[in-house]
């Protein structure tokens, strides 16, 4: 691990020096202080990769030392200590994004070490060989932040974990770092992609097969459970398993044994669960479509991906690391993004996140001749032109004759909203986010339009809609790769 330095605050001098002592050995230069006021003006004058800061200070508190970091868009992580932890401060504290908040315990070192290291590890973006092994976790944000903190504390609890999030925002990659920095790190870790496979198949799969369990089973086959013993087994887009084989998933995850198909004996399997959904799947399991009793077996650890629309701050960093990551892959001369082409950036919505921007800069990097890369090498969807506006040259205008705009304008926020209505698996929450508006506009616009029992898939547009040259406005897929 890398040469870290830390700011403590802490206004008690004797626990200042025992911090400052225990993480010396620990590779950590730290810097201690003894008021808010002397952490402010440090913050400001020098770099920091942590700040550890005591809850309770003389001069004000590090709630007060966390809100005045938001507020200046810093996003260096802060770990909270204190020997007076209650419920309404630790939430405060959290919310305003706080990686952890420790209890001061006589493993104080041990506990607040292993956070650090957490934290750096995870959210480190190495250069070379190592890039593709660690994953593309990458941020510098608040939202990033949280993520990277939860995902050392999840890796550290030997316990089913639940992954949810859009497609593309790093599921998998999550996963292999909570297994990387658990204890089962040097077990295997196995995928499975429970909607690639039919139901039969998938059952064989995880189970296994004795000889003759079925025709063509010539053979003993041990199941995807008994394969990832002493590691983990990731169960992708498991909100796609059939109902009946989520009986016998839910009786795995219980009593920690599997029968193979034909046999007649279970069998003891050591291995942990993390299952990721791109689906609501508390919103699936209301309505039938989940079983409640798996959902709630899974969701023991929650850990929600945020869309990249909602980690704009991000968005820089990421394209710089996947120039980087696809420039010594092609084995070309670094490449940097022109201001036009950022700008385009930040104002698309990545339907596939995180996947589809480490696409776009793989095609960039593949078309671009030299010099910094420009907006002109990015696909007509992400400059925000039709196919029909792209070969003419056309923009969007008025036709001669005019046209309705109220009657262009409802149908165009119907479309939207039953699509996002229907992305969202029905949840009203999920769509309005989608469309970044409040939950209450979201649902005033519903009821307006007769409420999500009778808003339909497709919003009926006026008999004369669109108007005479002006293109249909067309919704991106989910596919990460649509834009190719």
């Amino acid at each position: 691990m890398p040469f870290k330095r830390v700011l403590l605050v802490e206004d008690e001098a004797s626990f200042r020096d025992v911090l400052q002592i225990g993480l010396a050995p620990q590779g950590f230069e730290s810097l201690a202080v003894g008021t808010l006021a002397e952490a402010r003006s440090l913050l400001l004058a020098e770099a920091f990769d942590a700040v550890v800061s005591d809850l309770r200070l003389k001069d004000g508190s590090g709630i007060d030392l966390l809100a005045w970091m938001k507020d200046r868009g810093m996003a260096t992580p802060v770990v909270i200590m204190t020997a007076y932890a209650t419920t309404e401060t630790t939430v405060q504290a959290l919310n305003l994004g706080a990686v952890d908040f420790l209890t001061k315990t006589k493993n104080d070192i041990q506990e607040l070490t292993k956070v650090l290291k957490g934290i750096f590890t995870v959210s480190a973006a190495p250069s070379g060989q190592e890039l593709e092994d660690i994953g593309d976790l990458v941020g510098v944000g608040s939202t990033i932040r949280k993520v990277q903190a939860l995902v050392g504390k999840i890796a550290r609890a030997n316990t089913t974990v639940l992954i949810t999030g859009e497609s593309g925002t790093g599921k998998e990659i999550v996963a292999r770092l909570i297994h990387r920095y658990s204890d089962r790190a040097k077990g295997p870790f196995v995928p499975v992609n429970c909607g690639a496979l039919p139901e039969a198949l998938l059952e064989s799969e995880l189970f296994g097969y004795e000889k003759g369990a079925f025709t063509g089973a010539v053979g003993m086959k041990r199941g995807l459970f008994e394969e990832a013993e002493g590691g983990v087994i990731f169960l992708d887009e498991i909100g796609e398993i059939p109902l009946p084989l989520q009986v016998k998933l839910l009786r795995v995850l219980q009593e920690r044994r599997v029968r193979r198909l034909g046999a007649t004996e279970e069998r003891p399997v050591d291995a942990r669960v993390i299952g990721a959904s791109n689906r609501d799947l508390r919103a699936r399991a209301e309505r039938g479509q989940f079983r409640q009793d798996l959902y709630f077996r899974l969701n023991i650890l929650h850990l929600e991906l945020p869309p990249l629309r909602e980690r704009q701050e991000d968005l820089p960093v990421l394209a710089e690391h996947f120039l980087a990551k696809f420039c010594r892959k092609l084995n070309k001369p670094p490449m940097t993004l022109a201001q036009d082409a950022l700008e385009v950036l930040r104002r698309y919505r990545f339907q596939g996140n995180v996947r589809e921007l480490e696409n776009l800069m793989e095609r960039c990097v593949a078309l671009n001749a030299g010099g910094p890369i420009g907006k002109d090498l990015f696909p007509d969807n992400v400059l925000g032109l039709s196919g029909a506006q792209a070969a003419s040259g056309e923009t969007l205008d008025i036709p001669a004759e005019g046209f309705d705009l109220e009657a262009y304008l409802a149908a165009l926020k119907g479309f939207f909203m039953s699509q996002a209505l229907e992305r969202a698996d029905g949840n009203r929450t999920k769509a309005a986010r989608l469309l970044g508006m409040s939950f209450r506009a979201y649902r005033y616009w519903l009821q307006e339009m007769g409420g999500a029992e009778t808003l339909p898939a497709q919003f009926p547009w006026p008999d004369d809609f669109p108007p005479t040259g002006t293109p249909e406005p067309q919704l991106r897929g989910d596919s990460a790769n649509d834009f190719l």
